[in-house]
């Protein structure tokens, strides 16, 4: 799989926040280049594993990897598929598109070359290929799943051995993590319906000494996915909300943070109409807000907010895919989404306006991204 694309901001960015060979705007470049191995292994072992090669950082790293053991019986007239999971990313085992390992954007500017906002909750990404992690799961009829499962954090020889930066972030987990993972999903006809709760709780330390006072992190989630597939005509609208609670008993002595407990939300509601399986139009909305912290939320310098770890906004996306009813002739394989993606934020890191002291506005930040996203 590769992804070339081209990366238009409303405003340039500073000279010193620019990766050196690239320019302060309007970038093209493959942003990401990987390879998979996907399905069994022996018997009823087998993997989804993804090695990716991304810029800017020009390095190959270990990307999301689910090793399992899954198998199925029958419990009087319900059928249960049930298994064992070995993963580097809270989520990236889930069966569906809500869960943040998944969800929607599928694919985004690199955040090197167009500003992201910087507060988000950990199982949103902050670990991801950073940890490993083992669980059990079971399906019933196609509708109950339930999945347990606990982390824990590589130590920094294994993540350089990974192609991972020990220091971005440098916090490691005190013990394993447990994760939960709890959903119902009902299908009739075409139709499909789909409740859940997901979560996940972790005792981290914010500079990687375990030794020392450590963070209480707890993230709660929700979501539900409602879809309808026809012949010719395909919807699916997904929602999810994330409730995290910090306590900072590590974060405060050290000075990473002004408050002793925060709290943090995030929400996400998207929708999507696909065309024949060949023109896909996507609008999602994303709202991140929570107490304001001026030392644990650096970035958020608005002299009115400072601290503040708030953004919310919008993302629009129209895609072309030629291929999807049967590759060209030539290479049947090959499938492509030829795709522009426009982000819009209404608030950026606490503010509207001068969100960085500088006089940078959320605006500044709205990205038009055009991408083609190949696959064979």
């Amino acid at each position: 799989m590769t992804v070339p694309n081209f990366t238009h901001i409303n405003k340039k960015l500073d000279p010193a926040d620019t990766p050196e060979g690239f320019s302060t705007n309007d970038n093209t470049f493959d942003e990401a280049t990987s390879v998979f191995f996907g399905g069994q292994i022996y018997c009823n072992f087998g993997a989804f594993s993804q090695g990716t090669y991304e810029r800017p950082g020009s390095s190959w790293f270990l990307d999301n990897t689910d090793i399992r053991y899954a198998n199925k019986f029958k419990l009087g007239e319900t059928d249960v598929v049930y298994g064992v999971t070995a993963n580097n990313n809270p989520t990236v085992q889930d069966p569906w598109n809500t869960t943040p390992a998944w969800a929607f954007p599928f694919v985004a500017a690199s955040d090197a070359l167009a500003p992201v906002p910087s507060a988000g909750t950990m199982i949103e990404g902050t670990f991801a290929g950073r940890v490993a992690g083992t669980g059990v799961y079971i399906f019933a009829n196609d509708k109950l799943y339930l999945e347990g499962a606990a982390y824990g954090t590589f130590d920094t020889k294994t993540l350089e051995a990974l192609g991972l930066d020990p220091a971005d972030p440098a916090s490691r987990f005190d013990g394993l993590a447990p994760y939960w993972r709890g959903a119902y999903e009902q299908d009739w006809d075409k139709y499909s319906v789909m409740f859940g709760t997901f979560g996940m709780f972790a005792n981290v330390a914010p500079i990687g000494n375990q030794s020392a006072p450590t963070d209480e992190i707890t993230d709660v989630g929700g979501d539900a996915q409602l879809q309808y597939i026809g012949e010719v005509n395909a919807l699916t609208a997904r929602i999810s909300y994330i409730f995290e609670h910090q306590k900072l008993n590590g974060s405060q002595p050290l000075g990473l943070s002004s408050n002793s407990s925060d709290d943090l939300n995030s929400f996400k509601v998207s929708g999507s109409y696909v065309y024949n399986g060949t023109v896909s139009l996507t609008a999602g909305y994303f709202n991140v807000w929570g107490d304001a912290d001026p030392s644990l939320y650096g970035d958020s310098l608005s002299p009115m907010h400072l601290g503040s770890p708030n953004s919310n906004g919008w993302i629009f996306d129209v895609a072309w895919l030629p291929w999807s009813n049967g590759g060209p002739s030539i290479y049947p394989w090959l499938n492509v989404r030829l795709g522009v993606s426009y982000t819009l934020y209404n608030q950026f890191n606490g503010a509207s306006s001068n969100y960085n002291g500088a006089f940078r506005n959320a605006s500044d930040n709205n990205t038009t991204f055009l991408y083609a996203w190949w696959a064979f």
